[in-house]
């Protein structure tokens, strides 16, 4: 759906409206004392955004009158300085009231429509989520340079504590907003890969609810594209020749956990994270942990050389067919690094890990 919001078509028809008891009114009312300014209102449509209405400000207020069809998405352009997402349709109040300030980003209150208020609802526990991850993040690592280990764990642990909780917290808005759009909305908030039985159920609900929607085709077209690789289910078997030369199957290190860490000699974002991966794998080699490092060089000489360059002590294997290997292709990676952690019955726990995000998911598994 973000794609969407992200085309504008500047189509303009003018504020010609007259308010008419079948009209729907929306005011725009801002805490800046602005005039002369314009506002534009914009609906999403499945070209893009289209401008249906414009009004100019006068004392920091912005009137628009339009006949609402089913509910739907629009947005205010608050003269390029402010976009305010809304939903409105026939079940709302017959005026529509949005709150905010050109200086405040974070405030912004609805009146007469409940699903513009869930969507900003949401917006407020992602701004939270995402300044609490900011300020862990560094403590994080102001501790790490000081070498206090005692502190640094007791902030992972905050942080894994706070992240779940914000996580949690925005499912339930969503939860509470389905299946009226607003629902869809917060799902642009969701990672769809780590929480695919979530997002999966919802988008079953949402082809109930609203089958003709063009965001519930999107909804599904990205579900069913991730289905083959989500979170819980089986990992595709992986068989290529190792650094001897003999056939290994992923299937082998069952009973461990097991990182795949797709990655190249030629890959610069994967040399500068080896030494992260080489660390950890030392800190968690003898807690039933391998690595199972799949190579998409073209040349041997560069493959061997990087593994012996970065001390990479795991399991190596490659075909040397660049992405055209098939563990490339039934992993569907289009670029590296790109990880996949598997559990001991072979299912996929977690992707993308890297970095601190790969720390903190060993540390939850393993201390």
């Amino acid at each position: 759906m973000i794609k969407y919001f992200l085309v504008i078509i500047t189509l303009a028809l003018g504020s010609g409206c007259s308010p008419e008891s079948s009209l729907l009114k929306v005011s725009l009312i801002l805490d800046d004392d602005i005039t002369g300014e314009w506002v534009w209102l914009q609906q999403v449509q499945e070209i893009g955004l289209v401008a249906i209405d414009s009004a100019e400000l006068s004392s920091g207020t912005a009137v628009f009158f339009f006949e609402p069809g089913p509910s739907e998405f629009y947005r205010l352009d608050v003269f390029g300085r402010k976009n305010i997402n809304l939903i409105v349709g026939p079940q709302d109040k017959k005026e529509v009231v949005i709150r905010t300030s050109i200086k405040s980003a974070a405030l912004v209150e609805a009146e007469g429509s409940i699903q513009t208020s869930l969507m900003i609802a949401m917006d407020s526990t992602v701004r939270k989520k995402q300044s609490d991850m900011q300020l862990l993040n560094q403590e994080a690592m102001q501790a790490r340079s000081q070498g206090d280990i005692n502190t640094f764990n007791a902030v992972v642990n905050q942080f894994n504590y706070l992240n779940k909780r914000h996580d949690a917290h925005l499912m339930d808005q969503i939860r509470d907003a389905s299946p009226q759009l607003a629902g869809i909305y917060g799902l642009n908030y969701i990672d769809i890969e780590s929480n695919f039985n979530f997002v999966d159920s919802l988008a079953s609900v949402y082809k109930k609810a609203l089958p003709d929607h063009i965001f519930t085709s999107d909804l599904l077209s990205k579900v069913n594209a991730l289905r083959s690789l989500a979170i819980g289910g089986r990992a595709p078997e992986i068989s290529l020749p190792d650094t001897s030369g003999s056939m290994f199957n992923l299937s082998s290190l069952q009973g461990n956990y097991v990182l795949i860490d797709f990655w190249a000699a030629w890959c610069r974002p994967c040399r500068q994270e080896n030494p992260n991966v080489v660390r950890l794998y030392n800190k968690y080699r003898n807690e039933n942990f391998e690595i199972l490092g799949v190579s998409l060089d073209r040349t041997d000489r560069a493959w061997r050389k990087a593994i012996a360059e970065d001390g990479l002590e795991w399991i190596h294997v490659s075909d040397l067919s660049y992405f055209n290997t098939k563990a490339a292709k039934d992993y569907q990676v289009s670029s590296i690094p790109q990880t996949f952690l598997i559990d001991p019955e072979g299912n996929i726990v977690a992707k993308g890990l890297r970095g601190p995000t790969l720390e903190v998911k060993l540390k939850e598994l393993f201390d």
